[in-house]
């Protein structure tokens, strides 16, 4: 097991700016792992994309070390794209659960940025690797899906939409936003089915319109 170097920070990460050799990188990746898988866990709350995460910092620590100004602290260098990478991360999984949770309610967003019934949609097998390019259409897909989600949702009467929002978009209990409307636990349920479905209306009149040139 590797031991952690007497060296501060700065005296490592100066050595490894200078040198740009595998030896001093590695001093400075044990230095400075522990406090960041800290720091990570601590904003994500879930172990396998803390790894994730910090296994993207520290490749940026090798790959991008030209960015760093050996006059600042490495520290807070690495810490910034730590928690960038974090916040991308809790970003996305915030609109997978969001859009998951629409398709528990049978509804789903198409590539046309128009929400369909989720039977309509079939799934495509790969047997090829994803690249890098491709983690990020996927990324920019989700966003795109996210953001038709939500304006669809927008485009309600307050009494289905704030219901909705609450509900699948910032996952609160059912009882809490009753609680919060001042209505029944039954309403609440009713507006939500009731929302669906004039949702569903608006989206089969825009599909259907044919388009005018």
């Amino acid at each position: 097991m590797q031991k952690t170097s007497s060296l501060s920070y700065r005296e490592l990460a100066e050595n490894f700016y200078e040198s740009r050799c595998e030896k001093d990188y590695n001093l400075l990746y044990t230095k400075v792992k522990p406090g960041l898988r800290s720091y990570i866990f601590n904003m994500v709350k879930d172990h396998e994309p803390t790894n994730d995460i910090l296994a993207n910092t520290l490749i940026k620590l090798w790959t991008k070390i030209d960015q760093y100004k050996p006059e600042y602290q490495v520290t807070t260098w690495l810490y910034k794209i730590a928690f960038n990478e974090s916040l991308s991360y809790i970003r996305k999984r915030n609109r997978k659960y969001s859009l998951d949770a629409m398709q528990d309610y049978g509804i789903e967003v198409s590539e046309s940025n128009h929400m369909t019934n989720m039977s309509d949609n079939i799934p495509l097998d790969t047997e090829e690797h994803p690249t890098d390019t491709d983690f990020y259409k996927d990324d920019e897909y989700l966003q795109q899906q996210y953001d038709a989600a939500v304006n669809s949702i927008n485009n309600l009467k307050p009494m289905y939409r704030d219901i909705i929002k609450d509900r699948l978009l910032n996952n609160i209990k059912y009882e809490d936003i009753a609680e919060k409307n001042n209505v029944s636990l039954q309403t609440v349920k009713n507006r939500i089915r009731r929302g669906k479905i004039l949702i569903q209306r608006e989206i089969t009149k825009k599909i259907d319109k044919p388009e005018t040139f």
